[in-house]
């Protein structure tokens, strides 16, 4: 009896060892959550690295001399440690050393980087984000000019942080969405064209106190180097031509009318369709969608037939216009971020092959042609 209890002896320990758990667990208790990081570029060509750190209401900070932003409705749960150093992962070393806690980055949520860093050294940051295991490729970039100190402990009415608060409303989908993921596919095209948002804090003009984050248009890269920026609108047009656009809403000024027009655009549906004739390479873009009057103060009925067909016909121009501003813009500093390549390599393979090392010299080059066709729907009644 004693000998077969002996012999189980080594299994009871080993269930024991089980139980007692994981030697490599995250507790919380244990963790520095990391919301948002920023990075910029100090005069003296240092690397300055802010993290906004989850704040559990009712803790205490633990980085020692960290800035806490306070909200309309309290304190607002982060706080910001900043450091500089020579590389990105030198500045976080210093900031893991001030804390407390294990830095942890599995719930980031944005990666915020200052323009005069992106402007050539976007790359280092890719990599640092690409090694570094905790922080997910579905993390969100943006590009700013403000610091990022600031920017990270802006006041948000609404959300814990303002972190959480840009992911929100990316998540509307009414402005471009660029994540590490999309940048490392965008990596693999000819030239290496990205596009990134371009956001900016906003101060309420009738309570200062109060602040947003406002995207402000889009940043064009090429050959990981920054080469222009594109305006919210033409933005808008960059999204519907690579089928990523849901609704939004338009004003303008049609032509010929006092007053302006406000049409809320969806249902888009696209179609491209490349042709190569003669060493001539053409886009024809073709667009469908809705149209839902919002607004009217011009003069033009929207329950007469022929007033009717001229505000899809302004829109029609209108939508068409941010297209190919957009395109000719993109072509003028060479960032395909169109996705043109794409598109002509599914029909002709061959040739793009044959282009793909001098693609810069062949973007630039595209005739575009933009054909949209919106229905207009819940037209309201008319001004008169």
């Amino acid at each position: 009896m004693m000998r077969k209890m002996l012999m189980f002896l080594p299994i009871i320990g080993l269930v024991a060892s089980l139980l007692s758990g994981c030697e490599d667990r995250n507790e919380l208790e244990d963790l520095a959550l990391v919301m948002g990081i920023g990075i910029d570029k100090t005069e003296d060509q240092q690397i300055q690295v802010s993290l906004q750190f989850f704040l559990p209401q009712g803790s205490g900070q633990s980085g020692g001399s960290q800035t806490q932003s306070k909200g309309a409705g309290g304190a607002n749960q982060s706080f910001i440690a900043t450091e500089s150093g020579e590389t990105i992962s030198d500045a976080v070393n210093k900031i893991a050393k001030r804390m407390s806690r294990r830095i942890y980055f599995s719930h980031n949520a944005v990666v915020i980087i200052a323009k005069k860093m992106a402007r050539r050294h976007l790359n280092q940051v890719i990599d640092y984000c690409q090694r570094t295991r905790e922080i997910r490729q579905r993390t969100l970039l943006f590009i700013t000019d403000e610091s990022m100190p600031k920017i990270l402990s802006y006041q948000s009415v609404l959300e814990k942080t303002s972190s959480i608060s840009l992911m929100k409303g990316e998540e509307k989908h009414l402005n471009l969405i660029t994540t590490i993921h999309d940048v490392l596919l965008m990596r693999t095209r000819p030239n290496q064209p990205m596009a990134l948002p371009m956001i900016k804090i906003r101060e309420d003009s009738y309570d200062p106190r109060q602040q947003v984050t406002k995207i402000v248009g889009s940043v064009l890269f090429a050959n990981q180097k920054m080469v222009g920026m594109m305006n919210p609108e033409r933005t808008m047009g960059l999204l519907m031509s690579n089928g990523e656009f849901r609704n939004n809403t338009f004003t303008f000024k049609p032509k010929g009318n006092k007053g302006r027009l406000s049409i809320n655009i969806q249902d888009i549906q696209l179609r491209a369709v490349p042709t190569i004739n003669h060493g001539r390479w053409q886009l024809s873009i073709h667009l469908s969608g809705n149209g839902i009057l919002q607004e009217n103060t011009t003069v033009l009925n929207p329950l007469n037939a022929r007033d009717r067909r001229r505000i899809e016909q302004q829109t029609e121009a209108y939508l068409a216009s941010l297209i190919t501003k957009g395109f000719k813009q993109s072509q003028h500093v060479g960032s395909d971020v169109y996705m043109t390549y794409e598109v002509f390599e599914r029909s002709y393979p061959r040739e793009c092959q044959r282009a793909r090392e001098h693609w810069a010299t062949v973007y630039p080059n595209i005739h575009l042609s933009v054909h949209p066709q919106i229905q207009l729907l819940h037209s309201g009644a008319s001004n008169s």
